[in-house]
């Protein structure tokens, strides 16, 4: 196991404590920028949590899983934005990676992001 996967493993049971409810499943965890890890989970009631792990912030905020597999929600934050920005956006996954989009300011201001799996 090279060290950034067991760097990833440990990050994952650290971050249990990141999880809004009893029971959380984890999705997977992704590389965010090249050095941010971000776990990726769902809880009970059918929401998706993106968290980062070095401090805990939120980017997901329980959006929820559409017909189509995608999931979506209006609660959506950008780390790199003001705390005040709220994004309506969208979350794909694949085998290999999870791409983010979302806008804001009646869509005049729009960001994507793909992060690999790790």
């Amino acid at each position: 196991m090279n060290k950034l996967a067991s760097t990833a493993i440990a990050l994952v049971i650290g971050a249990a404590s990141f999880a809004t409810s009893v029971s959380a499943e984890i999705i997977g965890v992704y590389l965010r920028n090249g050095e941010e890890f971000i776990l990726v989970r769902t809880t009970d009631d059918g929401q998706l949590y993106c968290t980062r792990v070095g401090d805990g912030f939120e980017m997901c905020d329980g959006i929820t899983e559409r017909d189509d597999g995608s999931w979506s929600g209006e609660s959506m934050k950008h780390p790199d934005m003001p705390s005040f920005m709220i994004f309506s956006g969208k979350v794909v996954f694949s085998e290999t990676e999870m791409s983010l989009e979302g806008c804001t300011a009646g869509n005049a201001l729009c960001e994507a992001e793909t992060w690999p799996v790790q």
